[in-house]
């Protein structure tokens, strides 16, 4: 069981990176948007990613993690009837962990609903099978981030809670939209279009 991996950054993609080990051995790695978005502008750094192994008829899947509170929700999520592993990390890139634990925690199926993918009935399942087993994850003094009504919305608020301003944000997204003729309506493929219009070093609120 691989518990976690760390290598020097060869490769960030739309939804993984390529992380080569000591062993010369390049390991292909899932991410969340906001995982990857933290990574945006570090390749040939190190980076140190903990892991969660999917196993199936016809791959074997790493999913990687930047911390293991990050790790044990997605675990849990995974466990939700209905929610594979795409699902899991558009949830946990939704909001920044606290924000996503407490929105959970005080039955805030909106937010989750927002993720593409995932309706009403399926963030209502999320919220009632795991709200009361999130014990140990600190989320004091973060408030719950109010549920955006489109996908640009939800690309602006992301990009925002990486650190840019709703200005540069905003944007970013409009021209990533018009670039596309607003044909693509994928939060984590317009956020990622967004970052490359974006300077690599997100900027201090």
């Amino acid at each position: 069981m691989i518990a976690f991996l760390r290598g020097r950054l060869e490769e960030i993609a739309s939804d993984h990176v390529v992380l080569e080990t000591s062993g010369g051995t390049g390991y292909e790695v899932f991410c969340h948007l906001r995982t990857l978005a933290s990574l945006h502008g570090r390749l040939g750094d190190e980076a140190t990613l903990h892991i969660h192994t999917s196993v199936s008829d016809d791959a074997i899947r790493l999913y990687g993690f930047a911390t293991t509170d990050e790790l044990r929700l997605f675990k849990l999520l995974i466990g939700v009837e209905r929610i594979g592993p795409k699902a899991a990390l558009g949830i946990l890139g939704r909001a920044e962990l606290p924000v996503m634990v407490r929105a959970i925690r005080a039955g805030d199926a909106a937010l989750v609903a927002t993720v593409p993918g995932i309706g009403p009935k399926t963030a209502e399942r999320v919220i009632l099978e795991l709200r009361g087993k999130l014990d140990g994850v600190d989320v004091i003094g973060v408030p719950v981030a109010p549920a955006a009504s489109t996908a640009g919305d939800m690309a602006v608020q992301g990009l925002m809670s990486l650190g840019f301003r709703e200005p540069q944000a905003r944007e970013a997204v409009a021209a990533a939209l018009a670039a596309s003729e607003g044909a693509d309506r994928d939060v984590t493929a317009l956020v990622a279009r967004a970052l490359r219009r974006l300077d690599a070093t997100p900027v201090a609120r």
